[in-house]
Formats: structure tokens, sequence, C-alpha cells
């Protein structure tokens, strides 16, 4: 955050002074505008320009480039903004954002400059701190041999900021690491006993099993923390993997998606604004639903809440527009627990082994005539856009699914479950009911380990043509 912030001032500061020096020149102006509105402009297009620097790999949560290829970044990231503002201004002939045409030039040049010398003081402060000891990246290293203690011992002085503030062993419990640092029998146990944020696990133990390396992967994901290990055998079994040698040692650093860092916070952006444009605009087809459904069957709610889970497996509750008739809807408080029961309840024992096998019925007779129709035009799923907005949901994302199906994903539930379900996504776009279940999965995984934002943007275009031509809907 704080280099985003710098970021912003810097390209503020930038503009500002072309301004001036624009206003200095002799030379006749093209238009006359002015600082306020000037000033004006730049709130609003400063910070939209974070976007860009994200997008350029500027706020990667670890940085992976050196200074020359920094540089390179910056470059094309100002110039990129520089660029849309000359086309902006283009085409705002009426409203025209500079007074002279030297004034872009004059704030690249600026730009570049101060956006790099913002983030060199910012690298000075940042290593004052770490001499003070403040403001430093927190470690627990797993294992305590010679490999850890080098590993260890490298990445405390790399001067970079990083501390080792514990260690994990099992066989070592209760004694010390690297001097003063006390080991604890398990991860848990680490992290537990510091009050300090914990900001990274380094496994340096090659001896766990595959099963508890996954383990520890997963638990970092879901605590927000990095991961690193020495590679063994296994080699890389994760995604998203970079890996850079600590005092000659290969460390790698894993994760169970691409989805990371400021690509987070741009993705909520995009599900915030998305999710309040379509509730405005389906405002009155919300209204009309609701209203049908209310008619048609006056014994139950209008909308219906399921129980599914969500990021790290935390619940979540799904909104849908009743589809199925009151009587035979289930749920904790309905006399039908579960569908099979439902199903016996009416005399179609015949339809239980199809719900085991996909979850769903294609002629479900618990289903309303209106439910039918809200099913095959989608129509249920709108109040999904309310769960996108309080955060349970992304736009695009993995199918959201109950806790007894979570079972099917094997040695693969982690990585499903480190992104928000989403309220479209590869399955939907793929045939939805007409995929098979092993189908499903290995889509829902392949989305979340190779998650990229065009992705994103595919899979919403062909949302419409799928939704339009009802396939797999029922």
């Amino acid at each position: 955050m704080a280099t985003a912030a710098l970021d912003v001032a810097a390209l503020f500061v930038a503009f500002s002074v072309a301004y001036e020096l624009r206003l200095l020149d002799p030379k006749r102006l093209v238009a006359y505008v002015s600082f306020p509105a000037y000033a004006g402009y730049l709130a609003v297009a400063t910070p939209a320009w974070v976007l860009t620097f994200a997008a350029c790999g500027l706020y990667a949560t670890r940085q992976s480039y050196g200074r020359v290829s920094e540089v390179g970044r910056v470059l094309v990231a100002v110039g990129l903004g520089v660029m849309a503002l000359i086309v902006l201004d283009f085409f705002s002939f009426e409203l025209p954002l500079f007074p002279g045409r030297a004034v872009p030039a004059y704030a690249f040049v600026l730009g570049v400059s101060l956006v790099l010398a913002g983030r060199q003081v910012l690298r000075w402060v940042l290593r004052a701190l770490h001499r003070r000891e403040r403001a430093l990246h927190n470690i627990v290293v797993v294992g305590t041999g010679p490999l850890a203690e080098r590993v260890a011992g490298s990445l405390v002085g790399s001067g970079r900021g990083q501390s080792v503030v514990a260690a994990v062993s099992p066989t070592d419990a209760g004694g010390v690491f690297l001097g003063d640092r006390p080991v604890y029998a398990t991860i848990e146990q680490a992290l537990a006993s510091h009050r300090v944020r914990i900001d990274e696990i380094v496994q340096t133990d090659t001896t766990l099993s595959r099963e508890e390396s996954t383990r520890l992967m997963a638990l970092a994901n879901d605590l927000g923390m990095g991961y690193r290990f020495v590679p063994d055998l296994y080699g890389v079994f994760a995604a998203s993997a970079t890996m850079a040698a600590v005092d000659g040692v290969p460390l790698m650093e894993v994760r169970l998606t691409s989805l990371d860092g400021w690509a987070t916070v741009g993705k909520r952006i995009v599900d915030v604004a998305g999710s309040l444009v379509g509730l405005f605009l389906l405002a009155p087809l919300f209204l009309t639903v609701a209203l049908l459904v209310k008619v048609t069957d006056p014994a139950g709610p209008v909308l219906y809440r399921q129980q599914r889970l969500g990021r790290g497996g935390r619940a979540i509750g799904v909104f849908k527009f009743r589809s199925m008739l009151w009587e035979y809807s289930t749920g904790p408080d309905r006399p039908y627990k579960t569908a099979e029961e439902a199903f016996v309840a009416m005399g179609r024992q015949d339809l239980i082994e199809e719900f085991a096998l996909t979850q769903k019925v294609a002629e479900d007779p618990r289903v309303s005539r209106l439910g039918s129709f809200l099913r095959r035009t989608s129509l249920d799923e709108l109040p999904q856009l309310l769960n996108s907005l309080l955060g349970h949901l992304s736009l695009v994302g993995p199918r959201p699914i109950t806790p007894m199906e979570l079972e099917r994903y094997g040695e693969h539930r982690k990585s499903f479950l480190a992104l928000k379900p989403g309220i479209t996504g590869l399955w939907q776009v793929s045939g939805r009911s007409d995929v098979g279940y092993d189908q499903r999965v290995k889509l829902d995984v392949f989305y979340a380990e190779n998650w990229s934002t065009l992705l994103d943007v595919t899979i919403l275009a062909r949302t419409f043509t799928t939704v339009a031509a009802r396939r797999g809907a029922y």
C-alpha cells in the first residue's frame, strides 16, 4: 500500500509540475484549462493508474525482478497511462485535459523520474526500519538441520528485513534454533505462540511427506501467508511457482493459485462494480420474478438460501430465486432434509441414483413450472449478484459446492478452495449440467491453478451466449 500511495503522489506531482512548466512557456496555449479542473482530472485518473502499475507487475507481493527490470516496467506503466490520457484528450474537444501538447511529454519524464525516486526512498526508509527491527517480514522455518540453519541464516542476513522467529521440528521441540529461536512440535503451535504477524512459512525439511507439504502450503494460503520450500523428489506441485537460490540452495515459492496480491484487489473491484451495475439494471426484472414466485407458490419465500463452501472452506449462503415447490423443498428446517428423502416421499426412488451422480436431475418433479423456466433461463441465479456484492462470491470462479461434494475433489480440494466460488465459471460455459462430474472437477481446478484476467473476461463473454442458448440448464 505504501508503494502504491507513493506512486500516486509521484504521478500527481509530476503532472502538476508539468502544468506549471507549460504555463511558463511563452508559446501560445492550445486551450485554457484551470488548475482546479486539471487537478480534478488527475484525481480521477491517477488512482486508476495504479491498476496499470499492478498489471505491469510493479505491486507483486514478492519482487522477483531487479532494478533494471523495474525501470523498464515503470517506463511502460507510465507511458501507457500518458498515452491513454492523450487519446482521451484528443476526443474531448469541448473539455480539453491539457493546456498544451507539451504537458504529457513533461509529465512522462517527470513521472518516471519521481516514481523511481519515490521507490528508492521507500527502500532506504525500510532498510532503516529493518535495522531497528521494525517492519520485518516474519518467517517460521520448518526444519532444524544444517540445511535449515543455512537457509535461515541467509534469509536473516540478506538485508531485506527478513526475520526468522521460530522453527518447527517434532524431534527438537522445546529446544532453540539459530541461536535463540524457539522450536515447536507443530506449525500450529508456532503460529499460536507469537503475537507478531507471521508472513511466511519456509519448509527446509525435505523428508516431509507430500501430504504434509501440501497441508503446509494450503495452511499458508488460507492464512494469507507466503510459502517456500526446498524442492525434493516431488518437484513442483503447485500451479504458480518461482525459484530463487538462497546461499546456493534452491528455494521454490509456490501458491495454490496465480490470483495473488494486487490482482485480488483488482478482481474485487470488478466484482463490486459489476454487481452494482447488474443490480441497478436488472432491478425491474428482479421485482417481476419475485412477484411471479410469490403468486405461483405463496406458501414459501421468494429467495432460497443454499448452504455452500466459500474460499478456504468457510460456509456461505448462496441466494437464488426459489424454483422448487415449497412442499418438497429440502433443508434443516424442512420436512425433508435431503433430496433423497423427498424423492422417496414422492415415490421416485428411480431418481436417487441420477442425483447421486451429478447432484442434479434432468426432470426434477420437485421443481415448479415457473421454477423450470427460471432454471432454463438462469434467472434463478440473479440474486447471486447480492452474494458477489457482499464478498461471498466472485462474478467468475469455481462452482459453489456443498461440503459433501468436496470429497470428490480429492487431492485437488485445496486448490479448489483457494478462490472464491463464482456466479459463472468454466463449468457454466462448458455445458453446465451436460458435463460429467469428474469433468466439472477438472474445470474448477484448472481455473483455480491457471487464473488470469483474460480468462475471466473470456468466461464472462461466453456466459451471455451460453445463457442465451440455454445449454445444459435444468
